[in-house]
């Protein structure tokens, strides 16, 4: 009897290892059919992020469009603009009309593209199904740092049953501080040339230029 226990015990637990599994798998190739999707395709969204922490929990609210074709992207909000034609950055400033022109490691490129948390952080997580978060529309996935010291401690991500299009990222910093960006007309496969990545000088009078590479 203790026998048949055991096996039966045994045989459950496998079945649950080899679940868990093919969940993951599953999680991270829906992962890897977004980030393919951006690699070969133009998208362009709006965007709304709202950033808390423990001094704030109501949190501060952003909103705007993103504009996205490979690694270059275009980040357009009412007091600012940032350009990456997947070299260098340009950050504008509207209220000093200023604008500073950078390489960004990639965790700075993270701060500004949503993509790139997720291609950059891929490979250094742990990918499942979330057994907390549920949605009727959206798959709910989460990636865990494998490294634990890291400033990120999980990124909770959203991505739509039907359309594979990206729903919500939202980055949970050991600080306490959470940023949550939702996504809205989400639009791929446009058309876009390459000089709307890179900052027209000419577009903006008297601008104050900061190189800072």
């Amino acid at each position: 009897m203790i026998k048949k226990i055991i096996y039966i015990f045994t045989v459950l637990l496998f079945s649950f290892q080899l679940s868990s599994a093919q969940s993951n798998a599953q999680a991270e190739n829906i992962l890897s059919n977004l980030l393919n999707t951006a690699k070969k395709e133009a998208i362009r969204t709006n965007f709304k992020l709202i950033a808390s922490d423990k001094s704030n929990p109501q949190g501060m609210s952003s909103s705007g469009t993103f504009t996205l074709k490979g690694t270059k992207f275009v980040l357009d909000m009412s007091d600012m603009k940032a350009w990456f034609d997947g070299k260098t950055q340009w950050a504008y400033v509207s209220q000093s009309n200023e604008v500073s022109i950078t390489e960004p490691s990639e965790k700075e490129l993270s701060e500004t593209n949503p993509m790139a948390i997720l291609s950059g952080y891929k490979t250094k997580c742990i990918i499942r199904f979330s057994t907390k978060v549920k949605s009727a529309q959206n798959h709910c996935i989460e990636m865990i740092p494998k490294v634990k010291n890291k400033d990120i401690v999980k990124i909770d991500v959203e991505v739509n049953k039907i359309t594979g299009n990206l729903y919500s990222i939202k980055l949970t910093n050991r600080n306490g501080s959470v940023s949550t960006l939702i996504l809205s007309n989400f639009q791929k496969g446009i058309r876009v040339e390459d000089n709307i990545f890179v900052f027209n000088k000419a577009k903006y009078k008297g601008v104050v230029i900061n190189d800072l590479r």
